[in-house]
């Protein structure tokens, strides 16, 4: 009995010392490619000071997992789509602000839920088209900007990948602000936007003065941090895992959001 006693003692030793060595490799030398939009600004994600020093509810969430894991982020900045490309080739490592869809779970590993997301419908205050569900898109005298590469939610994008006219109603664009301002010059008829970004720049953008937020919400649910299945090995994975466990049961994220959690000014119809 006193042989299997020291036998397990043993091996308990050498997986204590294998989980040390590999807590030691990540803490050591782990740096994370993590994708920021190009021009590394979308208020109140991601902020760029005139240092170009990079603040912002994601990337705090971002530097708040990976400083509990010992890793260390390396910011690329591309477009959303662009993105998407390269963390599928193993060229990234990491995004953040990720909607889980059946194509991206080919190629990303998810982590979370990291924030709450509502995509909403922004309009001018003068606009009066009735919108009760996505089918009403259609009945728009102008196009809908969204962002390439972006999804918003499963109803939105089960229509757009089955209803041919619903799909011409969308105009894309690939770069942050763009759709601000074609709705401002009166190029399209609405735009879709993330809350947690339309709400900051109705208190803090002269261009949002004429912008409302339809009652008309399109999608909420939670996103995630997505990790490329080709840079990011099964250990590392794990070990990110482990990392957010023990900061969520802390409520580190929760306090982050907490933070940037801004009233939904008055809506029109």
């Amino acid at each position: 009995m006193r042989y299997i006693s020291r036998k397990n003692v043993g091996i308990f030793s050498l997986v204590l010392a294998i989980l040390l060595a590999g807590w030691t490799e990540f803490a050591g030398c782990c740096e994370i490619r993590v994708r920021v939009p190009e021009g590394n600004s979308y208020v109140p994600f991601t902020i760029q000071d005139t240092s170009g020093k990079l603040s912002g509810l994601t990337i705090e969430l971002t530097e708040a997992l990976l400083q509990e894991a010992g890793c260390t982020p390396v910011y690329k900045a591309l477009p959303f789509s662009r993105g998407l490309y390269f963390l599928k080739n193993g060229e990234l490592d990491m995004m953040p602000n990720m909607t889980i869809t059946r194509e991206r779970k080919t190629f990303m590993h998810f982590i979370g839920p990291q924030l709450d997301e509502t995509v909403l419908f922004v309009t001018k205050k003068s606009a009066r088209h009735a919108i009760a569900s996505v089918d009403d898109f259609k009945t728009l005298p102008l196009a809908i900007g969204v962002d390439r590469g972006k999804v918003y939610g499963p109803v939105f994008e089960q229509k757009r990948a089955v209803d041919p006219l619903f799909k011409s109603r969308l105009e894309e664009v690939s770069e942050v602000d763009v759709n601000e301002k074609k709705l401002a010059m009166g190029r399209i008829s609405r735009f879709l936007g993330y809350g947690y970004n339309v709400m900051y720049q109705m208190k803090t953008n002269p261009l949002y003065n004429d912008f409302a937020i339809h009652p008309f919400v399109v999608h909420h649910d939670w996103v995630y941090f997505g990790f490329s299945k080709k840079s990011v090995s099964p250990e590392l994975l794990v070990h990110l895992q482990a990392a957010y466990d023990r900061a969520t049961r802390r409520g580190v994220f929760e306090a982050i959001r907490r933070k940037y959690t801004f009233t939904s000014p008055s809506a029109s119809r």
